[in-house]
């Protein structure tokens, strides 16, 4: 790039690329750049500075907690108990949770005592370098008191530490570990947990929660089954249910396989999924509908409606962080298993009366005040 001086009669001007760019422009843009890197910093410093919760909201009353509407369970009375397990994942390599990820774990724990709970922690180390410090923001500041807490407050919950490495290296993803695409992604470490939750699956059957998931009621008896977006072709992989060994996961993998790009985020996520169900259920219309599906290898599979799974849909998110709510259909809640709290997990800030920090207080509320206690900045 050549820049030089270049007076016309206008005033002072920089020749870049053949074109004259005034200076002030410029001088704007240098400004605008400077005090966003200024303003990020400061954030990241004052998230490691001590917070005091009784000062930062001490002239608010705190809100009762938010109960939602609705049965206390939506399983018929003598449905049977042939789901057993729920999987979550922490694939980034940190020993320690979030207030924000153990939130998911007690409301799944509590919900559904009759199941097992099992937390699996990657022990290797993966991600781009400081992927886990570029997401030091609200919510997302870690402490093993929470992992503690849920060991023996929660006698269905078990922390399990696993290489992912190798859980991949001797299955069928060994291709991607082996030509390195997994781990020189910049999205390696929502990639490795895609795939991850199909093999424990495939292997144990049960479901997978992502985290950032609210659990209402029992969950035992959902079989084979996940839910969808209602604008998109998109089949949501951050709630799903299967048996052991069923024929849609394997026929899943070998599609992923096959369609993978280590340069896109989701390449193994939810538009690759909606695609390889299409095909296995033979499924002709753009969007999804609710239902049991004939599919192939002699087997079902049901698609939830969204609101079993997703009553504030992606594009109501902000109802979660406001105090008020006016305008969301909150009976939604009635026929849901669960809520998926959209941007929990990537940092944003949380009203200590919002709808969110309310269902923390009704649904985990044991992690609600111990990160009260540990006086964790923003947890919730």
């Amino acid at each position: 790039m050549k820049c030089y001086r270049n007076r016309i009669e206008n005033g002072p001007f920089l020749q870049y690329r053949n074109k004259h760019v005034p200076q002030w422009r410029l001088h704007l843009a240098v400004g605008l750049l400077f005090g966003t890197l200024l303003a990020i910093w400061n954030g990241l410093g004052s998230l490691n500075a001590t917070v005091d919760w009784s000062a930062l909201y001490a002239s608010e009353p705190i809100a009762r907690p938010f109960k939602v509407p609705g049965p206390e369970s939506l399983c018929p009375p003598f449905a049977n108990g042939d789901t057993q397990r729920i999987n979550f994942i922490e694939s980034t390599g940190e020993e320690c949770l979030t207030p924000r990820q153990a939130c998911g774990v007690e409301s799944a724990a509590r919900a559904n005592s009759q199941m097992d709970v099992k937390v699996y922690l990657n022990t290797a180390k993966i991600g781009p370098p400081g992927w886990d410090d570029l997401l030091r923001r609200p919510g997302r500041v870690r402490s093993c008191s929470l992992n503690q807490m849920l060991d023996s407050e929660f006698s269905n919950v078990e922390m399990i530490r696993e290489n992912f490495t190798s859980i991949l290296r001797n299955s069928s993803f060994r291709p991607l570990i082996e030509s390195g695409n997994f781990h020189t992604s910049h999205w390696s470490v929502v990639q490795v947990s895609d795939a991850i939750r199909l093999l424990l699956l495939q292997k144990y059957g049960g479901y997978y929660l992502d985290f950032d998931n609210i659990v209402f009621r029992s969950l035992h008896c959902l079989r084979n089954g996940f839910s969808y977006l209602e604008e998109h072709p998109n089949i949501e992989n951050g709630i799903m249910v299967m048996d052991k060994d069923h024929p849609f996961l394997s026929f899943l993998i070998r599609y992923l396989m096959q369609t993978y790009n280590p340069k896109a985020r989701v390449s193994l996520g939810p538009p690759a999924f909606g695609k390889a169900f299409k095909l296995f259920c033979q499924v002709n219309e753009t969007l999804f509908k609710s239902g049991l599906h004939q599919c192939l290898a002699s087997s079902n599979l049901t698609l939830y409606h969204p609101d079993s799974f997703f009553p504030v849909r992606h594009y109501e998110l902000g109802h979660f962080y406001s105090t008020t709510w006016e305008g969301l259909n909150v009976q939604k809640m009635e026929h849901a298993y669960l809520t998926h709290v959209y941007l929990s997990s990537w940092g944003r800030k949380v009203h200590p009366n919002s709808l969110y920090s309310r269902l923390a207080r009704q649904y985990c509320p044991t992690v609600w005040y111990l990160t009260k206690e540990l006086n964790i900045p923003l947890g919730f």
